[in-house]
């Protein structure tokens, strides 16, 4: 006689063999972050580009996918065992009158979280500091590329001024006035909003795991750099066909991969575990690259054929034609890099990550976050006003100056004082009596 659905749903939630002394929780799961950020990422690329679109399109598909399957018989939940009794705290006795009440304006009602943040005098000295030290690598970038200090500035004034992306190569190298004024006050104004906005999400952020950490911040680094300056020295022409922003996604997500397989498997072997998590970041690097390509119309083998120019000059001197087809040869060299490089960043990763100390959150964040966030308005805002002169921003170099930024703002707002939130008591003294509860 076959069970009722009611009835395979029931024995699915009942607590598994060995595991009676159990509670049943509700199964974690990602699903509603990823549809948020799917969502968002949706609306910004209908006002900037729209490859934001369909990165969130497909999260979309995903988180909803994940989301459903949450839904079906027994996988919802799970059997949280307890502790044994033994260990368990013992009854307490309630004994009335011992406890006082409290009431409005004193220490504790209505508390209000986070209990202590940072004032925004923190974020505004953070993101002065930061817009101070961050032209650094990209006026270092015009100097040792020929290109003299005020291409890096121009470029800047690009991202509101839509003229600039007619100026020739020339023009953008020489000093302008009116590019100058307008480029201060986007960085300025950039800067400030950024370090006001980490202030404000410092004491919010949650304490990423030093695996997470490291593997967010040094892949990117190493592996964007390696290529950067291999691919300078053998097709420097091809380098320009890379969109460098995807690339950096690529290596972020490889490094975050390899971190959750160390996580996973911590009584593994540091250089097993960071092998293992180079080849699982290995396979799934590819999709940012690939999703790039397809969206911009170069087709799926356009990513693959430049990652075969690290190895093989000469390429950058071929059509754009030849670079979207397949080719065997280039085919066989591109995945001889990948997995190379994928194998060797994964023991880099595991034998460094025991001796390398945790990071503290508010770095991480600051090296995570504001990179991101900052490269991401200037990327879509140049792409909508001006594509052309898009192409002409180093993008790894300006990465970097956003790694700098949120690296010096986040160890400035980190320095700062932090100041308590009172209670939501509307007492008429509440906030006297706060400050002498403190």
């Amino acid at each position: 006689m076959m069970a009722t659905p009611s009835e395979l749903q029931s024995a699915a939630n009942d607590p598994p063999p060995g595991h009676v002394d159990s509670v049943e929780m509700p199964r974690p799961t990602v699903a509603p972050l990823l549809l948020s950020a799917g969502m968002a990422l949706l609306a910004a690329g209908l006002a900037t580009s729209l490859v934001f679109s369909y990165v969130g399109g497909a999260l979309i598909v995903v988180a909803l996918g994940t989301w459903i399957s949450h839904l079906l018989p027994g996988r919802g939940h799970l059997h949280e065992p307890l502790v044994r009794e033994a260990a368990r705290a013992a009854p307490a006795a309630g004994l009335p009158g011992t406890v006082e009440q409290l009431t409005p304006g004193a220490p504790g009602y209505r508390l209000r979280l986070p209990e202590r943040v940072h004032p925004i005098s923190a974020g505004i000295k953070g993101g002065i500091a930061g817009g101070i030290v961050m032209p650094i690598p990209a006026l270092a970038y015009g100097v040792l590329s020929g290109h003299g200090i005020w291409f890096p500035i121009n470029l800047l004034a690009g991202m509101l001024l839509p003229g600039v992306g007619d100026m020739s190569l020339q023009g953008l190298e020489k000093f302008n006035g009116l590019l100058l004024g307008v480029a201060v006050v986007i960085h300025v104004v950039l800067s400030v909003i950024l370090g006001l906005v980490y202030g404000v999400l410092l004491p919010t952020l949650p304490r990423i795991p030093k695996p997470l950490a490291w593997g967010g911040l040094l892949m990117p680094l190493l592996w964007t750099g390696v290529s950067y300056l291999v691919m300078r020295q053998i097709n420097p022409l091809l380098q320009q066909g890379v969109d460098w922003p995807w690339f950096v996604v690529s290596q972020f997500i490889f490094g975050i991969v390899a971190a959750l397989v160390v996580l996973r498997h911590p009584h593994w072997r540091p250089l097993t575990a960071g092998l293992a998590g180079g080849v699982v970041g290995g396979l799934l690097m590819p999709l940012p690259a690939e999703l790039w390509s397809l969206a911009t119309g170069h087709g799926f083998w356009y990513p693959i054929n430049l990652l075969a120019g690290m190895a093989v000059p000469g390429l950058g001197k071929l059509p754009l034609g030849a670079l979207e087809q397949f080719h065997g040869d280039w085919f066989a060299i591109a995945v001889g890099i990948h997995a190379g490089m994928s194998a060797t960043f994964g023991l880099v990763y595991g034998l460094l990550l025991p001796r390398v100390r945790p990071i503290p959150a508010a770095v991480a964040w600051g090296g995570l976050l504001l990179p991101l966030l900052w490269t991401a308005t200037s990327y879509g805002l140049m792409g909508v006003v001006n594509p052309l002169l898009q192409q002409r921003v180093d993008w790894p170099w300006f990465v970097v100056s956003q790694f700098v930024f949120g690296m010096v703002a986040a160890m400035v707002v980190l320095r700062s004082e932090m100041i308590h939130i009172p209670p939501a008591g509307r007492g008429p003294d509440s906030l006297a009596a706060f400050l002498e509860g403190t």
